[in-house]
């Protein structure tokens, strides 16, 4: 990752700026492998805190494709939020790289902003009309998960963001 990335942003400044700080501190990674039906139970069960961000990320590959979905809200409490999604064969290092830039970060600015600065760069996202946010993980993750049905095995990793 390049430097510059970090630096090209203003530190964290918009109305949500205390949440967003405290989020900065709290990103988390949820990994989960093997049958689709076993990794949408797992998905299910994450923590509802996740789905009350404003920022969080559904990478998932199965055999021979692979998408990534950001879920983003406009403001901490708004009801409404976006999709913007992405597909291809193969998820390549888009984990490692986002990983990296969450770490290089230290809780310095927006994680959602860095990370989407970062997909920004090297992926064509579809972003979907705003519509009602997720009220819980399956709600957000089982759509998903449900299009990879036909897959033996499955990865999908959640970023829980800002």
């Amino acid at each position: 990752m390049s430097e510059n990335l970090l630096t090209q942003h203003e530190p964290i400044t918009h109305p949500q700026a205390a949440a967003c700080v405290t989020a900065a501190w709290d990103c988390q990674t949820h990994a989960f492998y093997g049958a689709p039906g076993k990794v949408a139970e797992n998905l299910a069960s994450l923590p509802e805190s996740l789905i009350k961000r404003r920022v969080y990320m559904l990478m998932i590959q199965g055999e021979g494709r692979a998408e990534a979905h950001v879920f983003e809200r406009f403001s901490l409490g708004d009801p409404e939020g976006t999709v913007a999604s992405w597909k291809d064969d193969s998820l390549g290092d888009l984990v490692t790289r986002l990983t990296e830039v969450i770490v290089s970060n230290k809780g310095v600015h927006c994680p959602g902003e860095q990370v989407r600065a970062t997909l920004d760069e090297s992926h064509d996202f579809s972003v979907g009309s705003p519509e009602p946010a997720p009220l819980t993980a399956s709600e957000a993750f089982g759509p998903v998960v449900a299009a990879f049905k036909d897959d033996s095995f499955i990865q999908a990793t959640v970023l829980v963001l800002c």
